[in-house]
C-alpha cells in the first residue's frame, strides 16, 4: 500500500474514478483518452487540470482568511455586547437607587382632562 497520501489527495482520486464511472469511460483510460472524450487537446487538459488545482488552493485560502476574519469579528461583538450589558445593568442599578421609576410616575398627569366648555 501507498503511503503519504493526503485526504484532499484521497478525496480527488476517489471522485475521479467515479466521474470516469459516471461518463463511461475505463478506469485505466489515459489522459490522452480523457482530453479526446472531452474534445480537447493534451495541452488544454493539462493547463485545465493546473487551474482546477490552483484555483482550489487559491480557493481555501480564501475561505481561511474570512474564516479568521469572521472568528475575529465575532469577538469583537462579543466584547461589545459584554460592555453593552455591563453599561444597561449599571443604569438599572442607578434606576432603583435613585427611586427614578417611582419619582417619574409621581410626575405623569393621571387626572382625565375634559374639554374646555363653550360660552
Amino acid at each position: 500500500m501507498l503511503e503519504g497520501f493526503k485526504a484532499e489527495e484521497v478525496g480527488i482520486l476517489v471522485r475521479a474514478r467515479q466521474l470516469l464511472r459516471e461518463k463511461g469511460l475505463s478506469p485505466d483510460t489515459s489522459i490522452s483518452g480523457i482530453c479526446e472524450a472531452a474534445g480537447i487537446s493534451r495541452k488544454t487538459g493539462y493547463e485545465w487540470a493546473e487551474k482546477a488545482l490552483f484555483g482550489s488552493e487559491v480557493r481555501q485560502r480564501e475561505l481561511e482568511a474570512e474564516l479568521a476574519r469572521l472568528q475575529f469579528q465575532h469577538e469583537q461583538l462579543k466584547a461589545d455586547f459584554d460592555q453593552v450589558k455591563f453599561e444597561n445593568e449599571g443604569r438599572k442599578l442607578a434606576w432603583e437607587i435613585h427611586e427614578v421609576d417611582q419619582w417619574v410616575s409621581s410626575k405623569k398627569n393621571t387626572t382625565v382632562r375634559k374639554g374646555k366648555e363653550r360660552q
